[in-house]
């Protein structure tokens, strides 16, 4: 369903029993594959803070979910630094990510976003990584966490020299970690990129999303009903005017398939919400619902491993 698993990065904290008392372990270091530096350099110029990261108060909507799970872990990351983070790469090992809580595209300087992942099955645990690329640079930060059903937590945030990343809590079952970032760069240099690989799940759907609307679309929500996120394959946090954006989801068991829903705001007021629908047996289904004044054309979206397109543009 999933091509192979890069290997965990080498730097971890495992916690024993409380919050403080910790032993390092030495998994080997899980490498990303990076996205086109070029397809940010767009969205990156125009990115307001605000739509970049939001800041870790409050309880996210997901916290019931999580918190009614056999085992969750909430990430608060901050960047305490001058530099912003463009994230490259994200994917579960195992468990599902928080409904409304995935990591953000983009992390501005001084800011700090939280998302989250749950266990979603019998005696099962949830363990994933994200990795932010350093703007400006080819220097990447890796954030690993670990909640199994038996045994340890334990958590990675390895920076590049010139950083520190500092992990504190992360007990229990339903944990909380604490990672920052701190410092600068000890060098610049150009960065390179690669491309995320497709998906073979016996059910897949594949989102295209072109904003002709004249305004910036900021994700408010992304949810799945069933199946799980691709891997790196998360809706994009902002679709700028003329731009497009693209997401995966598929199936996740058994004679099953893949459904969820994307919903984004609209700079100026409105909402863009698009729902996708690939059963295991039956027809595909999709809407795609906007605010007065807007349209959305629907393309595409038959077979199994399917690829639909959706246009927003202005009507009045």
């Amino acid at each position: 369903m999933m091509s192979a698993r890069f290997a965990r990065f080498a730097r971890s904290i495992r916690f024993a029993g409380s919050a403080s008392s910790v032993r390092s372990a030495g998994p080997a270091r899980r490498r990303a594959v990076a996205l086109s530096v070029a397809a940010f350099a767009g969205a990156a110029a125009g990115l307001a803070p605000a739509a970049q990261a939001a800041p870790a108060t409050g309880t996210p909507a997901s916290a019931s979910l999580s918190a009614s799970s056999a085992r969750s872990v909430a990430v608060a990351f901050s960047n305490n630094t001058d530099q912003q983070l463009i994230r490259t790469y994200s994917d579960l090992s195992h468990g599902c990510w928080d409904n409304d809580s995935l990591p953000p595209d983009y992390v501005a300087k001084h800011t700090s976003p939280r998302w989250g992942s749950h266990s979603c099955g019998m005696l099962t645990g949830t363990e994933g990584y994200t990795n932010f690329k350093i703007a400006g640079t080819d220097q990447t930060v890796y954030l690993h966490w670990d909640n199994p059903y038996s045994g340890h937590n334990s958590y990675g945030c390895d920076a590049p020299a010139g950083y520190n990343c500092a992990i504190s809590d992360g007990g229990g079952n339903n944990a909380t970690v604490y990672m920052t970032l701190t410092g600068g760069p000890a060098r610049l240099t150009a960065g390179t990129a690669g491309v995320a690989r497709t998906a073979t799940a016996a059910r897949s759907t594949r989102v295209y999303l072109t904003n002709y609307s004249g305004r910036s679309l900021v994700r408010t929500g992304a949810s799945l009903s069933h199946g799980v996120w691709s891997e790196n394959a998360l809706p994009p946090s902002l679709i700028n005017p003329s731009d497009s954006g693209t997401w995966q989801s598929e199936s996740d068991g058994f004679m099953t398939g893949t459904e969820g829903r994307t919903t984004y705001t609209m700079s100026g007021g409105g909402t863009v919400t698009v729902s996708w629908d690939n059963p295991f047996t039956g027809h595909n289904s999709y809407s795609c619902d906007v605010s007065t004044g807007f349209a959305c054309d629907k393309a595409g979206g038959d077979g199994d491993n399917a690829r639909v397109a959706f246009t927003v543009r202005r009507t009045a």
